[in-house]
C-alpha cells in the first residue's frame, strides 16, 4: 500500500513537470520524442516501465544491461538497472558500481519515491558531479553520463 506521502510526490510532480517541449536540451528531447512519449509498438509490453526499459536498451544499444546483484559487474558498464525498493541495498550496489560507469553510460532508477531513504538516494545521485543529466519521470528516473554536456534535471509528465 502506497503511503499518502507517495501521492503528494506524485501531484507534485505532475505539478512541475514538463512535457517533451518544455526542454530546452536537443538530447532530452530528442530522447522523450522518440523513446518515452513514442507509441506503443505491435508486440511491445503493456507494462510501462518493462517497454521503456526495452526502448531505452534498443536506442542506446549497450553491450550489456546490468543490474546490481546479478553476479560480477562487466568493465566497463554502459547501462545499469536498478530498484529503489531496497535503498540501503541498492545504495551500496551503486557505490561499488560507480567507478565502472563512464561517458556514455545510462542508469535507470525504480522506485525513488517509495519511501524517505528511497528519495535521499535519488538526491544523492542527482548531486555527483559526474552525472550530468537525470531524466525524472516519477516511477522511472534516468542517469546519463555525458561528457561535454551542461549539467540539467528535467521532470518529465
Amino acid at each position: 500500500m502506497k503511503s499518502a506521502r507517495f501521492y503528494l510526490d506524485y501531484v507534485q510532480h505532475l505539478l512541475t513537470a514538463n512535457t517533451r517541449h518544455g526542454t530546452h536540451s536537443p538530447f532530452v528531447y530528442r530522447l522523450v520524442d522518440e523513446v518515452i512519449y513514442a507509441r506503443r509498438q505491435p508486440g511491445e509490453s503493456r507494462d510501462r516501465v518493462v517497454r521503456l526499459v526495452a526502448r531505452l536498451v534498443d536506442h542506446f544499444r549497450p553491450r550489456e544491461v546490468y543490474e546490481p546483484g546479478s553476479g560480477p559487474a562487466p568493465e566497463p558498464l554502459d547501462f545499469v538497472l536498478a530498484t529503489g525498493r531496497d535503498a540501503g541495498e541498492t545504495a551500496d550496489g551503486l557505490r561499488a558500481l560507480w567507478p565502472k560507469l563512464h561517458s556514455g553510460s545510462v542508469l535507470l532508477l525504480t522506485d525513488s519515491y517509495r519511501n524517505a531513504k528511497a528519495k535521499l538516494l535519488w538526491q544523492s545521485i542527482k548531486a555527483r558531479p559526474e552525472v550530468t543529466v537525470t531524466v525524472d519521470l516519477f516511477r522511472v528516473q534516468l542517469v546519463f553520463f555525458r561528457s561535454g554536456q551542461a549539467r540539467e534535471h528535467f521532470r518529465i509528465r
